[in-house]
């Protein structure tokens, strides 16, 4: 396992990236910085033309491509769809990458997803775990970079699970990062190129402070969305309301949620 990148190739000599999900939050910002650092990229969605589910046009996206990124997403509560759509899509991206002769792939994941407690916890984290283990089954070099929740998280729960101006948000204890410092991981783990001999390399990433997640969907909500009130769930397990705070061996990006939010905060 590694924890950070040890070294970083010029962007030419990386040849074709496809980010998956490049049209997401996540793939937006990796596939710009990319593009800046002189690599040639393909962004490849279903507004793109590329369906991982049904694998239209994953083929052609994948022909000719050195590395693949995958920073697809389903925001879902629902074990059941979490699980088809991250194991089904790993599954035709590792397929598809073996027939077009991809040496690299790049998965984006959760720090603790793994963590059998995290894991029952709700059926999104069962589905990255299942996401995980499929790509790590492939037999392609994989690398797997690790975040904790990004600042931008407190901005789903608003919306996530909302009655009517009340947004429902469970009391987890995070240690959020900037999302910029995990779209700078992914471009790292893209530069750094396979792991040496095939196996697996694990990167992780969180940020400096912990934080309440309902503390910090009521601060967003009162500088972005006034008038929406946030009602904190307890989370009834303490394995629970802690399993995705990082390890001390995780390393920090120093970047405070503070300043992300803005000086109105």
């Amino acid at each position: 396992d590694r924890s950070a990148p040890a070294g970083r190739r010029k962007g030419n000599d990386m040849g074709r990236i496809v980010v998956l999900g490049g049209t997401g939050e996540m793939g937006r910002r990796v596939a710009a910085r990319l593009t800046a650092g002189g690599h040639e990229v393909l962004t490849a969605s279903r507004s793109t033309g590329v369906d991982v589910v049904s694998g239209s046009g994953l083929d052609e996206a994948l022909s000719g491509a050195d590395t693949v990124l995958d920073c697809l997403n389903l925001q879902t509560m629902s074990r059941r769809r979490a699980v088809g759509f991250f194991r089904g899509s790993a599954a035709a991206v590792t397929a598809a990458a073996q027939r077009a002769g991809v040496g690299h792939l790049v998965c984006l994941s959760i720090v603790n997803v793994t963590d059998p407690a995290v894991r029952r916890a709700t059926g999104y984290y069962a589905g990255k775990a299942a996401q995980e283990e499929t790509y790590l089954a492939s037999g392609t070099p994989v690398t797997v970079v690790r975040t904790t929740a990004w600042f931008t998280l407190a901005e789903t729960f608003l919306t996530q699970a909302r009655v009517g101006r009340v947004a429902v948000v469970p009391r987890l204890l995070l240690r959020p990062v900037h999302p910029d410092a995990a779209a700078e991981a992914l471009v790292a783990a893209v530069d750094e190129g396979p792991p040496p001999e095939g196996a697996p390399a694990r990167w992780e990433l969180g940020g400096p402070e912990v934080h309440d997640a309902a503390e910090l969907a009521r601060r967003v909500a009162a500088v972005r969305h006034p008038g929406v009130r946030v009602a904190a769930v307890p989370v009834p397990l303490r394995r629970l309301r802690e399993g995705l705070l990082p390890g001390d061996e995780v390393p920090t990006d120093g970047r405070r949620f503070a300043d992300w939010l803005g000086p109105s905060a």
